[in-house]
């Protein structure tokens, strides 16, 4: 366990350090920034315990849970110490809250340095998710390149560049503007620690790692992702119930009614439609949200 500096009470961090006898470049992963996103700690954890130092080529850094004081409480989205998403502080202040404190301390003691970072995400306790990869535009040629490699090693069916405007706090885009290949990949869903999902997971976890020649494995050849352009998020406009009319994986259209906020009693308040055509791939799946809330995340199609 190591304990992140200026923070109090101490917030220990699980990390792994798994050092190959052969060299190679540095892969540093971080899992559990969204400490309810149960699918990538199982994975990242076992991709640690599964590595064989006699055969790795460079040196593999894990920080196994982030938001380690919202871990015991089921805490989604935010850091309980703050009430502040972690992944929107990066790349941090020493002298900040204490989320700030902890994206300063992996900034600058974790994945400064590394020639490869991948942050570990997925849908969160109330969250129904189709995976996808996320990777940042930040203009260089060479950091585009490993990252948008790195997101296509990954094998999953989806995957989108953002550009720079959206990438503001993020610690996937926080490594990639400091000039360090960075992916965001996201898989599992709803607190359920799926064996399946966390299969799928530690696979491209060691396609990544395969891709950037730190490990031998059996060639398979993931089909080529549908590519997203952009996000169109639905938030809600009052506080209330939310009743879905769609699910993650669903293709909608503009327009198209997606959901129902309702009041305590099941009484409609608002229709809640498409702002884009494309694909769900956030939708909320709590009864209760407040104004501001975000409802589904609707995946818009690089083609279209």
């Amino acid at each position: 366990m190591v304990s992140v500096p200026g923070v109090e009470p101490p917030w220990e961090l699980p990390v792994v350090v798994v050092r190959g006898a052969n060299p190679g470049p540095t892969f540093v992963i971080t899992s559990g920034v969204h400490a309810a996103e149960y699918v990538p700690i199982a994975a990242v954890t076992e991709f640690t315990r599964l590595l064989d130092p006699a055969t790795l080529r460079g040196t593999v850094i894990a920080v196994l849970i982030v938001n380690t004081p919202g871990f015991f409480l089921r805490s989604i989205y935010v850091n309980p110490r703050d009430g502040r998403n972690i992944n929107r502080a990066f790349p941090g202040s020493e002298q900040g809250d204490p989320s700030e404190r902890v994206a300063a301390f992996i900034s600058q003691e974790v994945v400064a340095g590394a020639d490869a970072y991948l942050d570990a995400h997925g849908g969160d306790l109330i969250e129904a998710l189709t995976p996808l990869i996320i990777w940042e535009r930040v203009g260089s040629p060479d950091v585009d390149a490993g990252s948008e490699g790195m997101a296509n090693a990954f094998g999953l069916d989806y995957v989108m560049a953002m550009s720079l405007d959206s990438i503001a706090g993020t610690a996937s885009g926080s490594a990639a503007q400091a000039g360090i290949p960075a992916i965001t990949a996201e898989a599992g869903q709803q607190g359920i620690c799926d064996p399946v999902a966390v299969a799928g997971y530690l696979s491209g976890l060691q396609r990544v790692a395969a891709h950037l020649g730190m490990i031998d494995r059996d060639p398979d050849q993931p089909r080529a992702p549908v590519l997203l352009r952009e996000f169109a998020w639905l938030r809600a406009d009052v506080t209330g119930v939310w009743r879905p009319t769609v699910t993650a994986g669903s293709r909608v259209s503009e327009g198209q009614e997606v959901g129902q906020l309702r009041d305590l009693f099941g009484e409609p308040l608002l229709s809640v439609s498409a702002g884009a055509s494309g694909v769900v791939i956030f939708c909320v799946t709590s009864l209760p949200v407040q104004a501001g809330d975000p409802l589904l995340g609707i995946g818009v199609l690089a083609s279209s």
